[in-house]
């Protein structure tokens, strides 16, 4: 007998729970969880239960604090017990930088409604009299940080989502999934189970699960550590039960357990779980051995910063594992190339995340979109590109760096050299800083001879500021040549790829071929999903181009909205190369280029620049593009041409009030808060219509402004609070 249930979600975890618990708070009680063993066996069982507010990343900081007071009020909702301790938290600076740093994301965290405040080694003492603050700069207190007891939390997710009318299947393990007309199939041992739309909650299984999928996912498990001490006199005699404790420098974390403590160091020597070999399906709530050579170097230092661990019995060492994503964030919503499909795994802080993650997941899977724009922690940020070995080799450069110093412009040095384009090494010859957009090394800025080609990253105004000033004054006042080929490119085509398009982009479609529009992607609400440049080819194709790093959240989209159409979507960023090439002396160049090159060597040429400048943006073929290059080379050495880099483009684009993907633009801004009404026609149907109609008499609650900032070393990066008259009036 088949057992049938609109939504399946694989996986008992504290996420999986979630996500189960917030669908049938919205009143989807048809959604049913199957779990391999028992719930929260797998990575929740054995988590430390730290849930904390802060991100780099502004909307999972909402999802976490929303998170934190979910679960201190869920005892109340589901009448059964759920271990919630709100006890606020330090996080302590060794170094001015890291004070700087701290600084940095006050001002974010301000924008956020977060209260976040530096405090000097005094005040630290004084909420938590165990630490010793020699060598301490300061540090920063969160009164909301706190921690729960995973398994508590877990069960009260199930009791409430049971409440609500779901279900849960224990002991079932999921043996393959195979697609039907309506859904999906899921076999464990003798039991089938039938569904509309599956969610892959799988924890340490969940690339095993994506693989019965026909697809996968870049996830590595670790090892980490923890200890519990016993009884400690220093804790028993508190009267408040202590704050929370990140020594960032020191890379450990340390809260109170029970009359004693727990300390977590995140281990340099990182091990991955299973000898980097799939989880056994049989392992349940079990721990690996405990290797105490790996934690001897933190604990000198632990025993430092709170002398009185050194006198403390070690009671429990725990050393399970945690799934990591090749960034150290979520990997979450609709699995590209597989329609209703949604994922939710690689959770590294998954407990502070989970309560937080199931309400979006819940909406993302009822609604078509989360209330937030969640594009950095989306599953489509990575795609084919990401191949077997670059989520391990990238998780085993963060990992040791759990507190890193996040700078702004940041790059990774692992998991590097994916995708190259086929200028690649005449580029690096000029100089080329690269980074890496959706795997392809694109460059940064270009390093003049003599200066050398590295990023040295910093809040204030970092290496490259100036040459990346001067690649801006050349696009100003002479020319300058960006490789473009990083961005996602899509032909369109079909007997109804013009109708297909016209319903979904705002603008009205390009009336002949080698005619450009600009048009934006909209959800029903008007949010913007992204922007794309359509150019119209001979025999009714389309060539649209778009963010580098959106490739699968527009593919997704399309294709998602594609079926009732005879139209197909082909992703063509890796067949073409692309330039842009702008400033005064653009068309004198390109013409010489042109002349240089003949009618052999193909390209479509659009009179369009991001720049905001007089410009051109040229596509070829890959195996035209190193042609075009050297041709647009030579025809520039006479009028001044000068390569640029993605920071001048975006600086460029910047000066112009030019809007950006991920940036000024995302699912939770409209055309109408982003000056971008021009861009949506009043005399068509499409996508969001409705909602936009609405804003041309309404005025929005939020606008985008263009800021001037005056200042000689302190620049905005993003996320910065706006205040006017001391009242916090916006961010940047």
């Amino acid at each position: 007998m088949t057992d049938q249930a609109r939504i399946i979600i694989i996986g008992g975890g504290i996420v999986g729970c979630s996500i189960l618990y917030h669908l049938g708070k919205a009143g989807c009680t048809d959604a049913l969880l199957l779990e391999r063993a028992e719930l929260t066996a797998g990575a929740t069982w054995h988590a430390a239960g730290n849930v904390h507010t802060q991100s780099a990343i502004p909307n999972l900081s909402k999802l976490q604090i929303y998170s934190l007071k979910l679960y201190d009020s869920l005892a109340a909702e589901v009448g059964q017990a759920v271990d919630s301790h709100v006890v606020g938290g330090f996080f302590l600076a060794q170094s001015s930088e890291r004070m700087t740093e701290f600084k940095h994301l006050a001002g974010k965290f301000k924008a956020l409604g977060i209260d976040y405040e530096l405090v000097t080694p005094a005040e630290i003492k004084a909420k938590h009299p165990l630490i010793n603050t020699d060598g301490l700069y300061g540090g920063a207190w969160d009164p909301d940080e706190g921690y729960v007891d995973p398994y508590s939390v877990t069960m009260g997710l199930a009791a409430g989502a049971r409440r609500f009318g779901c279900r849960i299947e224990r002991n079932t393990q999921v043996q393959k999934i195979e697609r039907t007309p309506s859904g999906f199939r899921l076999t464990s041992h003798a039991r089938t189970f039938e569904c509309e739309i599956i969610v892959n909650a799988a924890g340490f299984w969940a690339d095993e699960v994506a693989n019965m999928l026909g697809t996968r996912l870049p996830i590595t498990n670790m090892e980490h550590h923890y200890l519990v001490t016993e009884t400690m006199p220093a804790v028993q005699a508190q009267t408040t039960e202590l704050p929370m404790i990140r020594d960032m420098d020191w890379d450990f974390y340390m809260r109170q357990e029970g009359q004693g403590l727990l300390v977590g160091p995140w281990e340099q020597d990182c091990r991955a779980a299973w000898q980097n070999q799939p989880a056994p399906w049989t392992f349940g709530q079990e721990l690996f051995e405990p290797d105490l050579e790996r934690l001897e170097p933190y604990l000198e230092r632990i025993c430092s910063r709170v002398p009185a661990f050194a006198d403390a019995g070690i009671k429990r060492i725990v050393n399970g594992a945690i799934s990591f994503s090749p960034d150290g964030r979520p990997m979450i919503g609709p699995m590209p190339g597989v329609p209703n499909c949604f994922v939710a795994c690689g959770f590294l802080g998954g407990i502070a995340q989970a309560g937080g993650i199931g309400l979006a997941m819940s909406q993302w899977i009822l609604e078509g979109e989360p209330e937030y724009d969640l594009a950095p922690i989306d599953v489509a940020r990575f795609g084919k590109w990401a191949p077997d070995g670059f989520a391990t080799n990238r998780t085993r450069e963060i990992f040791p760096r759990r507190y890193e110093i996040i700078y702004p412009q940041m790059e990774r040095s692992q998991g590097r050299g994916l995708k190259h384009t086929a200028i690649h090494k005449q580029l690096i010859e000029q100089g080329a800083v690269m980074g890496q957009a959706f795997g392809w090394e694109r460059p940064l800025w270009f390093a003049p001879q003599g200066v050398e080609p590295i990023d040295q990253p910093s809040f204030k105004r970092p290496n490259w500021f100036d040459h990346v000033g001067n690649e801006c004054r050349a696009v100003h006042q002479t020319a300058g040549l960006i490789d473009m080929s990083s961005y996602a490119k899509f032909e369109i085509s079909g007997p109804d790829a013009e109708i297909f398009l016209d319903q979904l982009l705002t603008c009205t479609l390009p009336a002949s071929p080698g005619k450009t529009k600009l048009g934006l992607l909209l959800n029903e609400r008007g949010g913007i999903i992204g922007d794309l440049t359509i150019t119209k080819l001979e025999n009714g194709r389309f060539y649209a181009v778009g963010a580098s790093i959106a490739e699968q959240i527009y593919c997704r989209w399309l294709e998602a909205r594609a079926s009732a159409f005879n139209a197909t979507i082909a992703v063509v960023t890796d067949q073409m190369g692309a330039l842009g090439l702008a400033g005064p002396n653009a068309a004198t160049i390109l013409n010489k280029a042109q002349n240089r090159l003949g009618p052999a060597h193909p390209g479509l040429v659009t009179k369009i620049s991001y720049s905001g400048e007089h410009g051109f943006e040229i596509h070829m073929p890959r195996d035209a593009h190193a042609d075009w290059y050297n041709a647009i080379i030579q025809a520039g050495q006479d009028h001044g041409l000068k390569h640029a880099g993605a920071r001048a483009l975006n600086w460029l684009r910047l000066e112009k009030g030019y809007r950006s993907w991920g940036a000024e633009l995302s699912t939770e801004i409209t055309p109408a808060a982003a000056g971008l009404l021009n861009l949506c026609s009043t005399q068509k149907t499409y996508t969001g219509k409705t909602a936009v109609d609405a804003s041309r008499h309404t005025p929005p609650t939020k606008r985008l402004a263009t800021l001037e900032v005056d200042t000689l070393d302190a620049d905005c990066w993003g996320s910065e609070p706006i205040f006017h008259q001391n009242k916090l009036v916006g961010y940047v």
